[in-house]
């Protein structure tokens, strides 16, 4: 079996930025593969709404892990500023990022920036192209349906062709999308096994239709992980922090694709087949259905929830690095 990577999402919201500092340097130290940032707006004690920035800042304390977006929401993005962006985050990181990127799914997001919730997976595929040209090509001229692009990106990616784009998304075009003009595919961490093992039928099946024959290298999987001395502890924890932000946003309006409010206010429904909770050993045998059954190579550890002490998820790198990684390895 190849080495499991482990990646994580560390401490979120404006006000912890030290705190997720502190456990980035320990996750590299400890032997993890990559540090990732999500992208929500207007939630408070929960997400950053800026995630390059604050990769920016890891880029300058980290030398070795692999720091990407899960996930970056295009459409309040420029795609020239974002190809810029992006590139100038690989050469500040000696080319260490992948670039996780969506169209998104919350209307409430779209009002705050003004921007068409319609036709965003239209814009979403010539942001793509521009900003693939602009980091391939010495000069783009670009005219489409919605962006007139003409010039040249300075400096270029260190990553040749162009740091990795990984799509997010689990409906039929985005599916497509990832197939046909990605890298590869990020499933987020709401989906179930049979969920995901569809999702990825799909997408192998998409990539053959477009005749694309080089093999899927990594399967990177986000997963809600709250690990604990012991069971019951853990699972504590679950009801005190996922189930508060699971009760309050996704069954608070959110209306998420896969979690309806019957389901989000459900501990045992969620934690089958999606959370990994539990202690190292009982951690280690969720990990490790994910990987027999779906594939996973990388899997990216969403350690925090609304109001879970930084304490703890210093705690938890250190369990994971000690009791379950080896299993792995």
């Amino acid at each position: 079996m190849p080495r499991l990577k482990f990646g994580i999402i560390p401490i979120e919201g404006g006000h912890y930025y030290r705190d997720a500092l502190e456990e980035i340097t320990s996750a590299e130290a400890l032997g993890f593969d990559s540090a990732w940032m999500e992208e929500h707006h207007s939630v408070p004690d929960h997400y950053w709404p800026s995630p390059l920035p604050v990769l920016a800042g890891f880029a300058t304390r980290t030398s070795r892990l692999m720091l990407g977006t899960d996930i970056l929401v295009a459409p309040f993005y420029h795609p020239v500023r974002l190809a810029e962006d992006t590139a100038l985050l690989d050469v500040m990181s000696g080319g260490r990022i992948t670039l996780g990127i969506a169209i998104g799914y919350k209307p409430d997001e779209f009002a705050l920036y003004g921007a068409e919730f319609e036709k965003r997976g239209a814009r979403f595929e010539e942001q793509l192209a521009i900003m693939k040209g602009l980091w391939t090509q010495e000069r783009l001229v670009f005219k489409g349906r919605y962006y007139t692009v003409e010039g040249r990106l300075e400096p270029k990616p260190l990553t040749k062709p162009h740091p990795p784009v990984w799509i997010g998304g689990w409906g039929e075009l985005a599916l497509k999308r990832a197939a046909t003009l990605a890298d590869n595919w990020i499933p987020g961490p709401t989906a179930d096994l049979t969920r995901l093992v569809a999702g990825k039928k799909t997408f192998l099946e998409n990539r053959r239709a477009a005749g694309r024959a080089e093999p899927v290298r990594e399967w990177p999987l986000t997963r809600d992980v709250i690990i604990a001395d012991t069971d019951r502890q853990a699972r504590e924890l679950a009801e005190t922090h996922i189930m508060a932000a699971y009760r309050k946003e996704y069954a608070g309006g959110w209306r998420h694709p896969f979690i309806d409010a019957s389901i989000a206010t459900d501990l045992d429904r969620l934690m089958a087949d999606r959370f990994i909770i539990g202690a190292p050993d009982q951690c280690v045998g969720q990990i490790r259905r994910f990987v027999e059954q779906y594939g996973m190579t990388h899997l990216i550890c969403r350690l925090f929830f609304p109001r879970m002490p930084h304490a703890h998820i210093m705690r938890e790198l250190e369990l994971l690095s000690r009791e379950v990684m080896p299993a792995f390895r």
